[in-house]
């Protein structure tokens, strides 16, 4: 199962800002597709008891999943209706311009987006994922394969955040743009501090966890602490506080670029990422 969203997030990654117009429409197609069937299994475990099997005295958080992830099947259903509407766009809009490797003054280069979209491919897929693992019984016989992939998109995803950072020190990102004002510069600062927090402290968070002296790397098996005086303050980090810090930053960065877009006229704000 990691395997399969791994491939899925790196070949969205390399798609969405293909120079060739038809594999744009492919990825932003596939794009669709992977949320539809995120969609469709939150249906599925609507209607074939999963959520009414969660008993009275499970804990606050596993009783409010359900609630969760519904909301993100709202919430992906609307995102993949803009991205067969983007799909049907990309289908007359040519993109002749090359990309560069690095960074510029004015846009992302292939390597940053790279980036950007394997990193929130991989939240995407972690964050039901793990939703999905609160909700299954430890005897379920799934429940073993929503662990290991969790495990191993978590570790590659902090290994990307590292990456990422990296890049950027190499290669500064583009200048802000000019319609924005004072305020929304800093608040973008601090909401991509948030971001970058939050997507390195899940895992580190997620590792502190029990998980019998290891943690699943794709099939491979990776040396994790066993420290029971950790894992109380862990779980809370991982199951309450970083979700939280999780939802309101990217809310905030995803209406940021939605006001660029649409209030303010900025059609480069979504350029800049995608082409």
């Amino acid at each position: 199962m990691g395997i399969g969203y791994l491939a899925l997030a790196l070949v969205l990654a390399l798609t969405l800002n293909a120079q060739a117009r038809w594999l744009r429409v492919a990825g932003t197609l596939l794009a669709a597709a992977g949320l539809f069937m995120m969609v469709y299994s939150i249906i599925l475990a609507d209607l074939d008891g999963t959520f009414a099997a969660i008993p009275a005295s499970a804990p606050l958080i596993v009783r409010i999943t359900p609630f969760i992830l519904n909301t993100q099947a709202v919430i992906a259903t609307v995102a993949m209706l803009f991205l067969l509407w983007s799909a049907w766009l990309q289908t007359r809009r040519p993109v002749h311009e090359q990309l560069p490797l690095r960074n510029d003054e004015a846009r992302f280069g292939v390597v940053s987006r790279g980036f950007h979209w394997a990193m929130g491919i991989m939240m995407l897929c972690l964050v039901p994922i793990g939703l999905f693992m609160a909700v299954l019984p430890e005897s379920a016989p799934e429940r073993s394969d929503f662990v290991a992939a969790h495990q191993s998109l978590g570790i590659t995803v902090f290994v990307l955040v590292i990456g990422r950072i990296g890049w950027l020190m190499a290669s500064p990102p583009p200048a802000p743009l000019a319609v924005a004002g004072t305020w929304e510069h800093r608040l973008a600062r601090l909401v991509h501090i948030g971001l970058y927090g939050a997507l390195l402290a899940f895992p580190l968070s997620g590792y502190l966890l029990p998980q019998g002296g290891s943690a699943d790397f794709y099939g491979w098996r990776v040396a994790a602490p066993d420290w029971p005086a950790a894992a109380g303050a862990a779980r809370l980090i991982h199951a309450w506080v970083l979700p939280l810090l999780f939802y309101a930053t990217l809310a905030l960065h995803l209406l940021a670029v939605l006001k660029r877009h649409f209030s303010d006229g900025d059609r480069q704000a979504v350029r800049r990422m995608l082409r």
